[in-house]
């Protein structure tokens, strides 16, 4: 970490507006060029960010570049934030920038279009593990792009999931005019619960966490987006159609990694990510990733990993703190799961997710034939849905202690799933791709679904199947009558712990678990969430009751696995298993031996 003052001590101050003041832009590259050479513990998106900015550096000195740097504006920014009151666990002073903040607000304020002198940067993405002073710098960024970019009757908003989320940076901006009377009275400000005006400016900010269809009139010229993984994205597409009317709109994401790996937020993540690599071309937008890479989550806890992804350690960021999660995460799969997101910006699916999708994907193989596996131990198990939603079917092939999954889905072509516009397009990919098969009509089709398992069985060693209690009568009566064991298992953490904990363990290494890599199983496993009672008995779950956010082909895994584990304990059929007769199975002279 490269402290502040050290910087100070490097670099004599500079005058601006008659008065010293630090000299935030050479401070900015000087901290660039420390990533860049790795005199600091840097992770390589920090790394790319750090060489974009000094080759805009660069360009910006060209007689010809659209961009120039402007000293004056990076300044003003610096010091206008370093005027504020620290509210958030300071000592009673002003906000102090650290190096890495000086560089994030002389690439958004200081870059500026030569033939205007508009500020150039219009979108800035910032991707920051949890308490690494996001909520400070955002309120210093919203306040002067509002008051001080000359745009008069600008408005602001700050778009969040819900109320409350959206409430955090708004306290915060409250508190801090609060606490600077003579910012209030030139402003001339005044504040309600959900907005606040500055009569000086005829600026406003207001609170927006509210569906698409009531966002009808907006002109934005600020959007600080707060938290972007858990935001409504239809919300997120009319703030920024809404912005094209402004001249220099400023678009404003610092949030930490989410847990939905297959929504748009996380497109957006990888979006950045190819900004910073050169793959997509983004010359007005200024991200900065920080997030672990492959073999670092192997190091969770190591001081000297967790630094590189959190430029305030030791700052704003309490190591002591961190031990404190250290300790809970190494005996919590759920606090696990909540620290690699917050602490490493790793994307997980949900709070308490039990299965990494990361670790999930190792495990597959397109080329993965059930066919191959004839003869083998297989055992299925079937999770059926209600009305018109996903069913799922999981087949296991036991091969030594080695497991191997084939999952199918079944939908209703009529299903309501493609009038959502949050899934339509990603089931219709997967019906197209052949990893989902379409039923006529808008409700399950049962026959169908027992003709396409009872195909894929064909030939195998079937050694039993697992229902869950739901709408099972059928398919459970149609596959005795073809001499199968068939039994259920109630969907309660008693029954379910032990074939939950054995794949979850299984899934962190290919040479115990593989699928066929089929992406619905996917994204199913990353929506699984653990709920543990007082026992410690775990009941896989949706993270929300009503969530669309489907689990159904874990549910089928981890009943056929239930179908597996019962057979090895000789209680599949719901009774003691007797020895098989040695006699029937090698032939009464043992010529099979």
């Amino acid at each position: 970490m490269v402290f502040r003052t050290v910087a100070d001590r490097t670099f004599n101050k500079t005058t601006f507006d008659d008065a010293p003041v630090a000299d935030y832009p050479r401070i900015a590259e000087w901290y660039c060029q420390a990533v860049v050479n790795r005199r600091i513990p840097t992770c390589e998106f920090e790394i790319l960010a750090a060489e974009r900015y000094l080759h805009m550096l660069q360009e910006a000195k060209k007689p010809r570049s659209e961009l120039v740097f402007s000293v004056e504006h990076a300044i003003d920014a610096c010091r206008f934030i370093e005027m504020l009151p620290e509210v958030k666990g300071g000592d009673g002073g002003t906000i102090l920038l650290q190096p890495v903040q000086c560089w994030w607000i002389c690439a958004i304020f200081g870059f500026r279009e030569r033939e205007t002198g508009r500020r150039w940067t219009r979108t800035v993405n910032l991707w920051v593990p949890r308490k690494n002073g996001k909520s400070t710098l955002a309120t210093g960024i919203v306040l002067y792009a509002l008051n001080f970019e000359g745009e008069r009757g600008a408005e602001g908003y700050i778009s969040a999931g819900s109320e409350k989320q959206a409430d955090v940076p708004y306290k915060m901006i409250r508190q801090t005019v609060d606490a600077e009377p003579e910012l209030q009275a030139h402003l001339r400000i005044s504040y309600t619960k959900e907005a606040m005006e500055f009569g000086a400016t005829g600026a406003t900010l207001q609170l927006l966490a509210s569906r698409a269809k009531n966002l009808d009139g907006l002109n934005p010229h600020v959007v600080l987006a707060e938290e972007l993984h858990a935001q409504d994205q239809a919300v997120i597409g009319v703030l920024k159609s809404a912005q094209g009317a402004r001249k220099a709109p400023l678009w404003v994401s610092i949030s930490t990694a989410g847990r939905d790996s297959f929504g748009p937020a996380y497109a957006a993540f990888c979006d950045d990510q190819r900004v910073l690599k050169g793959e997509i071309r983004a010359p007005r937008r200024f991200t900065v990733i920080y997030a672990a890479e492959p073999g670092d989550e192997d190091q969770r806890f190591t001081p000297s990993v967790l630094e590189k992804f959190n430029p305030l350690w030791g700052i704003s960021l309490n190591p002591v703190s961190i031990g404190e999660e250290e300790a809970e995460a190494r005996i919590s799969e759920a606090k696990l799961q909540e620290y690699v997101r917050t602490r490493l910006n790793i994307w997980v699916r949900a709070a308490g997710t039990l299965f990494s999708t990361e670790d999930w994907r190792k495990c597959g193989d397109p080329r993965l034939n059930l066919d191959v596996l004839k003869g083998f131990p297989l055992y299925v198990g079937v999770d059926l849905a209600s009305h018109s939603d996903l069913n799922a079917a999981a087949f296991i092939a036991k091969v030594g202690d080695q497991l191997f999954a084939h999952i199918r889905y079944w939908l209703p072509e009529k299903s309501s799933r493609f009038k959502d516009e949050r899934f339509a397009d990603m089931f219709s990919a997967w019906a197209r791709d052949g990893h989902l098969t379409l039923t006529k009509g808008d409700h399950v089709d049962h026959e169908q679904i027992l003709a396409d398992i009872l195909a894929t069985v064909e030939g195998h060693t079937v050694v039993g199947f697992s229902f869950d209690n739901w709408q099972a009568d059928f398919l459970m009566g149609a596959v005795e009558k073809r001499g199968h064991v068939a039994f259920r298992v109630s969907k309660s953490p008693r029954e379910l712990t032990r074939s939950t904990d054995d794949l979850v363990a299984r899934h962190r290494n290919p040479d115990r678990l593989q699928h066929d890599a089929n992406p619905i199983s996917a994204w199913c496993a990353g929506n699984v969430v653990g709920f543990w009672d007082a026992n410690d008995n775990v009941l896989p779950k949706k993270e929300e009751r009503g969530s669309k956010l489907s689990i159904d082909g874990m549910d089928a895994l981890i009943l056929a696995n239930a179908a597996r584990l019962h057979d090895e304990a000789g209680i599949l059929d719901g009774t003691k298993k007797t020895a098989p007769n040695v006699y029937l199975q090698r032939g009464l002279l043992g010529e099979d031996a």
